[in-house]
Order: C-alpha cells, then structure tokens, then sequence
C-alpha cells in the first residue's frame, strides 16, 4: 500500500478519537464535524473495497460532491464561530460565492456527472475562501482572552490543521493542470500523506487536550 492509500487510516483513527471525546464539543456547531470526519472516512474505505473487488466506479464524481459538502459546512462553522458581524458577513458572502461559483461550474463548466474529472477549480476557490475564513477566526481570537489559552481551544487545532494543510496544497492542485504526470508520482503521495498526517494529527491534538467548550 502506497502513503496515499493509508491516508484513509489516518482518517479512521481521527473519526475514533473524536468520538471518544464527543462530549467536549456536543453542545456546539462542532458536534457536526464528527460526522463529517466519519462520511469522509466512510467515502474512502468504500472507494478502496470497490477498488479491491475490482468494481468500476468514477469517483471523482464522488469526491467533487464531498469537496463541496466540506467546504459548506465548514463556512458555517466559521460564521457561527466568530462574534464580529463584519467577519460573518464575509465569511456568509465567501459562502454565497462559493456555492454561485459551483452552480455554475458543475452544471456549465466542468459538470458534475458521473464522468467528470476532479473540479480543480471548485477546491482552489473553496481553500482560498477557507483559508481567508480561518484568517479571520485567527485575528479575532488575538483579541480575546482565548489567546491566552488557545492550546486548550478545540477550534484553534481544527483551524491550523485546515490552514496548514489547504495553504499548502493550494500550489499542487494548480500545478496538476500543467504537470499531470506528478499526480501519479512518489513525491506527490509523500506531500499529500504529509499534508494529511499534519492536519488529522492537528485535529487529534486538539480533541485530546482541548477544554470542553462553553458555547
């Protein structure tokens, strides 16, 4: 098995520990994203049965729907988590664009049917707009007395994992379109499993240390 291909253990274990420390968030809008983690952990254990019992399936079709379920809810999480109304409106506006921007590319530009490619375009526009939404999570806390405690603060792990990693795939993503064979090359699984191990270690971290929210 390649490092990709145990990216999803990664995944599985990330699930499993936020399960077990459900309680510290259950009362939250975070209580969602344990769902998330056991849909995306679901999606990719299904993807390898099927591919290990050798049944054709296009899954990009899969992932670019997953994709878009992400970055959805992880808009509301920052709208919810942030007090400024400034920074709700922008996050709410990346959230309207983004989901515009996607209307328009799946059903006029790269069209979400079962044949599609992975929508490059969809997941850079998505970080970008998360990235900003993570920036401006960051700055408000600095002005707050959660920075004195942000180790303890759950949304803090979450939010540089996320940073971490969609900063830095950002430039392989793109990159795709003018190197495609990289793709499929040793270096691209080495970044991708690193990116991911950083991420899913950032939320574990944080599930593990963290304090139980208050709101």
């Amino acid at each position: 098995m390649t490092l990709f291909g145990l990216i999803k253990f990664l995944e599985l274990i990330t699930a499993i520990i936020g399960s077990v420390y459900y309680k510290k968030y259950s009362h939250t809008f975070l209580r969602y994203f344990l769902p998330l983690l056991w849909l995306i952990t679901l999606v990719e254990f299904t993807m390898w049965f099927l591919k290990i019992y050798e049944v054709s399936i296009q899954n990009n079709f899969v992932y670019n729907l997953l994709t878009s379920v992400q970055y959805i809810y992880l808009f509301l999480l920052y709208h919810r988590t942030v007090k400024s109304k400034k920074y709700k409106s922008w996050i709410l506006a990346f959230l309207i664009i983004f989901l515009i921007s996607t209307t328009i590319n799946f059903a006029w530009l790269d069209k979400l049917m079962t044949t599609s490619a992975f929508s490059s375009y969809t997941f850079t526009l998505g970080a970008v707009f998360l990235i900003a939404s993570i920036g401006l999570f960051l700055v408000e806390i600095l002005n707050t007395d959660k920075v004195l405690y942000f180790q303890k603060y759950l949304m803090f792990w979450i939010s540089a994992g996320l940073a971490f990693y969609y900063t830095a795939i950002i430039p392989y993503i793109i990159s795709l379109h003018f190197l495609p064979t990289f793709r499929n090359s040793d270096k691209w699984n080495f970044i991708i499993f690193t990116l991911n191990l950083v991420m899913y270690g950032c939320f574990c971290v944080g599930f593990i240390i963290s304090k139980k929210l208050s709101d």
